[in-house]
């Protein structure tokens, strides 16, 4: 029975290992685009949930035999280690996909929005600005607008943000 265990061990182990030094296991095409996370309930068996639960369940597997646990204990605590597992990353995964969609609606969000300057304008015009949005404190790093250049950084502490041009805000001061 071990012997199981150990293979599932192994396996999740090799594909982890090579989701962390080589490409995503999930992307084979490269195109970024993953069919099975528009399935439903079948995204939960995409093979990056099933690789971690693989390694779950022949980990947790493994040790019980290892100190001889009952056939019964050994068996419920690698399933429910396994599908507990499964789940868990599949419900991590979402969460994360569904942060990180979020980030163009929350630069939409902040245009208009009246923010604060933390770091100072540099010699090549670039500072950091801080924003409320979404009742959390964001950060970005800005760029005065073309018409205000030559306005010293200290009429930016209140500053306005006008648009976003490739993850930079442009900002004008909020006071004339």
């Amino acid at each position: 029975m071990i012997w199981l265990f150990v293979a599932a061990l192994a396996f999740g182990g090799i594909m982890i290992g090579m989701s962390l030094f080589g490409s995503d296991v999930d992307d084979v095409g490269g195109d970024g685009h993953h069919d099975v996370a528009d399935a439903g309930l079948f995204a939960v068996f995409s093979l990056r949930n099933l690789t971690w639960a693989s390694f779950a369940f022949g980990g947790i597997g493994v040790l019980a035999q290892l100190t001889h646990r009952g056939p019964v204990t050994t068996w419920a605590s690698a399933l429910l280690a396994g599908f507990g597992t499964l789940f868990g990353v599949h419900l991590l995964f979402r969460m994360l996909k569904r942060g990180e969609a979020s980030s163009e609606a929350l630069d939409a969000l902040a245009v208009g929005t009246v923010a604060e300057l933390v770091l100072p304008f540099n010699d090549e015009g670039m500072g950091v600005i801080s924003f409320r949005a979404h009742g959390q404190v964001h950060e970005l790093p800005a760029r005065r607008a073309s018409e205000v250049q030559d306005v010293p950084s200290a009429h930016f502490a209140t500053c306005r943000i006008g648009w976003i041009e490739n993850g930079v805000a442009i900002v004008q001061p909020a006071a004339p």
